[in-house]
């Protein structure tokens, strides 16, 4: 955008009698930066993006969850403490909240606790999972399907964290950048 002066220097009289102004010169005289949008340069990112990332796997990791809890007879760590349930449910939440930061950019400093919160509890779902597959072969023995199932809730935990991990930093370097923290 630019800002303008234009000069109306002078009125032309016209033959009969009236009097029309003439414009003698237009100059931009400074450009005028753009006013930027909250989190402007996080929706450059693309969360809501990583958002619906976060909401297809969490759905997927809660339905091998389910999967695993209906199939599997014994009690392992993974089924005993539901983690690939509550993780899914968890990233489906933070997946929402992601996708909607461009409408209501409020939602940041809670999109950032939730994040946090959701790194946490996958990481204890990873310890969990890596735990309950290392225990597989020793003391139960199961089925190939099980741990085909463990497996694959483990890669999908391990690709939710790391969307969350990059989420993570660029919403706090928005939070840093919006609170003008060093």
């Amino acid at each position: 955008m630019a800002c303008a002066s234009i000069d109306i220097i002078e009125q032309e009289e016209v033959e009969d009698g009236a009097r029309s102004p003439i414009i003698r010169e237009y100059c931009a005289t400074e450009l005028l930066p753009e006013k930027k949008l909250p989190l402007h340069n996080l929706l450059q990112k693309q969360p809501a993006a990583m958002g619906v990332i976060q909401i297809v796997s969490g759905i997927t990791s809660f339905g091998l969850g389910v999967v695993l809890a209906t199939r599997t007879s014994p009690l392992t760590l993974t089924v005993l403490f539901r983690v690939p349930i509550f993780t899914g449910l968890l990233f489906i939440i933070l997946g929402m909240l992601s996708a909607v930061l461009h409408k209501y950019s409020r939602l940041l400093p809670i999109c950032f606790a939730v994040n946090i919160g959701c790194l946490c509890v996958g990481g204890v779902g990873i310890v969990l999972l890596i735990i309950d597959l290392g225990l597989e072969n020793i003391i139960v023995q199961h089925t190939e399907k099980a741990v085909q199932v463990k497996a694959l809730i483990l890669c999908v935990t391990v690709l939710e964290m790391s969307v969350a991990a990059v989420l993570l930093f660029y919403l706090r370097k928005e939070l840093h950048s919006t609170r003008k923290l060093p």
